[in-house]
């Protein structure tokens, strides 16, 4: 095998088991967040973006005036598209389906470590088999849902570049 080829697949092993490590290490403190999660959105802004009514539904919604980062995912639902920090490949467009289903994946393999690993606790174990049990989600129709959970969550977030990014 060439050198090059050993090299990338070492290099690509390695990525994947701190991929894994980052995934199984809960977070020591909260992301802190940037300004545009305080700073409230223009009224004209919404407007000019969503129309009268859909800024009045979006606030509706929200059950208050959105912030500049609410604004940008609302922004970028309406749009399906989304910019990726991706850190493997760079800054990458994509949709809240894509998205959706990475969360998926990641929650997927996050609960069969922690089930492989035994560290779930009675209830805890009893909620992964509930979750199992549920239908598939169809990332399509129900992306969005997905999404807007993940964000008010804190699972995916709004960087400080102004790009998307999923929590360590």
């Amino acid at each position: 095998m060439p050198k090059s080829r050993k090299r990338r697949t070492a290099r690509s092993r390695d990525l994947r088991k701190d991929l894994h490590r980052r995934l199984a290490t809960p977070l020591s403190e909260p992301r802190p967040k940037h300004s545009c999660y305080e700073q409230v959105c223009p009224d004209d802004v919404l407007i000019d973006e969503f129309g009268e009514e859909g800024a009045d539904w979006l606030q509706e919604e929200y059950g208050r005036r959105l912030t500049l980062a609410e604004f940008s995912l609302e922004h970028s639902i309406r749009m399906d598209e989304f910019l990726l920090n991706d850190p493997f490949t760079g800054p990458e467009v994509t949709t809240a389906e894509k998205i959706s289903k990475v969360i998926e994946v990641t929650a997927d393999v996050i609960l069969a470590m922690a089930e492989q690993q035994g560290v779930l606790n009675e209830e805890q174990a009893r909620e992964v088999a509930e979750t199992k049990a549920m239908p598939p989600v169809d990332h399509a129709t129900e992306g969005i849902d997905v999404v807007r959970i993940a964000f008010e969550t804190g699972g995916f977030f709004l960087n400080d570049r102004g790009m998307w990014d999923f929590s360590e």
